[in-house]
């Protein structure tokens, strides 16, 4: 099964979307403890609905948090970024565990991880693939990207929209 890393953005939006739940039971899905706390220990503390369903998911094992150990790769690649613990401590465990693909739509997190040829997944294109995959329906999938629409930079979610529709 092909391990996904989350970052907090990433985690966020595709629960917004509600698309979680499908990802979790096709994917292993890992977030670190620094995109725990923030997601899930805080949003609990501020009340936010998705924090609660995250912690849901980290309950029942669907969502797994793990520790992250020393990389060299991922060493070199932060060595002079501004981006935070958790896009941090997210590229760590991606080298960690050999994932496939790291889920973040956090701008400067993605044009660090493009520079140095790391895979990621924006969620807009996440979405897309999961029904590519026959995960989601058209129609979930687009219910899903309408619901991030908001929260997602107009490009992408014009054409994922575009993809759906072809």
């Amino acid at each position: 099964m092909n391990k996904l890393v989350f970052d907090s953005d990433g985690i966020i939006k595709l629960t917004k979307a509600g698309s979680l739940g499908k990802i979790v039971e096709n994917f292993e899905c890992f977030i670190t403890y620094e995109v725990y706390e923030e997601t899930i220990i805080k949003g609990k503390e501020g009340l936010y609905d998705d924090a609660f369903l995250l912690d849901k998911f980290v309950n029942k094992g669907k969502l797994k948090i793990k520790g992250t150990e020393a990389s060299d790769s991922a060493q070199s690649i932060l060595s002079n970024s501004s981006v935070g613990q958790g896009e941090s401590s997210t590229l760590y465990l991606f080298f960690n565990i050999n994932a496939k693909a790291i889920i973040s739509d956090d701008r400067v997190f993605l044009n660090l991880l493009q520079r140095n040829n790391v895979r990621f997944i924006i969620p807009a294109d996440l979405i897309v693939r999961l029904y590519e995959l026959k995960i989601l329906t058209k129609r979930e999938s687009i219910e899903a990207l309408t619901k991030i629409k908001s929260l997602t930079n107009k490009n992408n979610y014009d054409k994922a929209i575009k993809t759906l529709e072809d």
